[in-house]
């Protein structure tokens, strides 16, 4: 495993709002320290459902999936400034923008030819392993948005990306009688997850997954919580829940890979 380093971005300017919905992120061009221009993707904290705890969620799921060599855009961190929503030209981003100074979670742009996973889109055989590790890789981090109406998977048809995670870790949304995955229990939003149909009955081999949950030891989320600024942990104990999930999870990693066969099954 590398060493992390999440780059700080200073946004400069938008150059796209993505989407009409509730969170409106942004293609957004920022500097890094040096003053390079690096395109990225934003969403703001005010558009965050749970603030400071949907931005460490989209973080730490990113940092696991990494670890876990499964595709993920680079995260990075992006300081929107005071004054900055001025330049807006649109106005609920402009609101946002004003709402949201300070740190931002940032993913990397990806080349031209992704787009987002289309509906009821046949798994080519060959990305078959890869989307029953996306699959397991759900149960583990308890994501139920990535469903047939809303992917958050990015594809050229060739690859399939990960994005959008500020739902993971459903505990931390006080979800009533949650209850962990490798008891087998609070399972069936599963079934709506945009892979399942498809690769239900069939045999898959979660070896290398259920390895690397193994190989991610203490010393390791330890870093995954330096990772985390310290102005999203302030007064916001989220990471630290995480980091003792998935510890609870490594422990109990053979029951929560005999869950995921099970419903595959």
């Amino acid at each position: 495993m590398s060493a992390i380093n999440i780059r700080r971005l200073k946004a400069v300017s938008v150059l796209k709002v993505l989407s009409h919905g509730r969170t409106k992120p942004c293609l957004m061009l920022a500097h890094d320290d040096a003053g390079n221009e690096v395109e990225v993707v934003v969403k703001w904290r005010a558009a965050m459902e749970l603030k400071a705890s949907g931005l460490i969620c989209e973080l730490m799921a990113a940092l696991v999936a990494d670890d876990f060599d499964l595709p993920v855009p680079k995260p990075y961190v992006v300081d929107v400034e005071q004054g900055f929503h001025t330049i807006i030209a649109t106005p609920e981003v402009s609101k946002l923008a004003q709402n949201s100074v300070g740190l931002n979670f940032g993913s990397q742009r990806l080349p031209p030819g992704f787009a987002t996973w289309a509906k009821d889109k046949p798994i080519p055989v060959l990305l078959r392993p890869m989307a029953a590790e996306i699959f397991a890789f759900d149960v583990l981090i308890q994501n139920a948005d990535r469903r047939q109406v809303n992917p958050n998977l990015l594809t050229n048809g060739e690859e399939i990306y990960l994005c959008d995670h500020e739902q993971a870790f459903s505990f931390l949304a006080g979800v009533i009688r949650w209850q962990a995955p490798w008891t087998g229990q609070g399972t069936e939003f599963l079934r709506n997850h945009v892979f399942f149909q498809q690769l239900k009955g069939i045999a898959h081999n979660l070896d290398r997954l259920r390895g690397a949950l193994g190989a991610l030891t203490d010393a390791r989320l330890g870093e995954y919580l330096e990772a985390v600024p310290n102005e999203w942990r302030t007064n916001n104990t989220a990471a630290d829940r995480i980091v003792e999930y998935l510890q609870q999870a490594r422990q109990n990693r053979d029951a929560l890979f005999a869950v995921i066969t099970h419903l595959l099954t």
